[in-house]
């Protein structure tokens, strides 16, 4: 892949649109550009510590593993999405994983070194980093929140009520989503079981709230979502 492509690459993104393409080239992009195929992954060892990387095109699901070897997941990522060393510290994601779901996945990716001698001559672009980083946390902390004050069943709405906004740009009230998660997937993000999570998946089925199928997530009445929320 060129350089030309790259910029236009990450020109697309709103975070990145403000780089001019001498900027661009000075990433390096065209080193640290990844096509992780399904289930292959980005990094998994501390040898990707000191890079960030620009979900181009496909999903990409965060997580870690737990002292009895349980896969935890933190966020699955779509396009547009930036990851890795978001802190911009060689230790923020120190046992982690990032690994390619659902299929083929096109990266971008850059180090941290030749990020920040960019930073240091764009103010405005550390401003927007800024604030793409807090709104990032700011996400992370509302999930681990519902994971302390809320019961499995009013966690899992809320899940789909994101998802649906998240994946629903043209904010219709009946909405077909691409599915890229499994139950599993769900009940780890949520902090609940497989078992849990698809036994009350059946119930808002059964309720007419949602149809999950493999490929797909439909949303008859995304009004009727939230009100189903409003009820528990």
């Amino acid at each position: 892949m060129n350089s030309e492509v790259n910029f236009i690459l990450l020109r697309n993104h709103v975070l990145f649109k403000q780089l001019t393409y001498k900027e661009c080239s000075q990433l390096n992009i065209v080193t640290g550009y990844l096509k992780p195929k399904k289930n292959e992954y980005v990094y998994f060892d501390k040898s990707s510590l000191d890079r960030l990387y620009f979900l181009k095109k496909g999903y990409i699901k965060i997580g870690y593993y737990d002292e009895q070897g349980n896969e935890v997941i933190r966020e699955v990522l779509k396009e547009g999405d930036v990851f890795g060393q978001i802190g911009l510290e060689n230790y923020d994601n120190e046992g982690e994983f990032a690994q390619a779901i659902k299929g083929e996945a096109s990266i971008c990716s850059f180090t941290i070194a030749d990020f920040e001698e960019i930073l240091k001559k764009r103010p405005d672009l550390a401003i927007s980093f800024t604030k793409l980083v807090g709104l990032k946390f700011k996400k992370l902390q509302n999930r681990l929140s519902n994971i302390v004050f809320k019961d499995v069943k009013q966690r899992l709405v809320e899940f789909f009520i994101t998802f649906s906004e998240n994946n629903n740009p043209e904010a219709l009230d009946k909405i077909a989503i691409q599915n890229y998660l499994t139950h599993a997937d769900i009940a780890s993000l949520i902090g609940s079981t497989r078992q849990t999570v698809t036994t009350l998946i059946n119930k808002m089925e059964e309720d007419g709230i949602l149809q999950f199928e493999r490929k797909q997530v439909a949303i008859p009445s995304f009004k009727k979502l939230k009100l189903y929320s409003i009820s528990l």
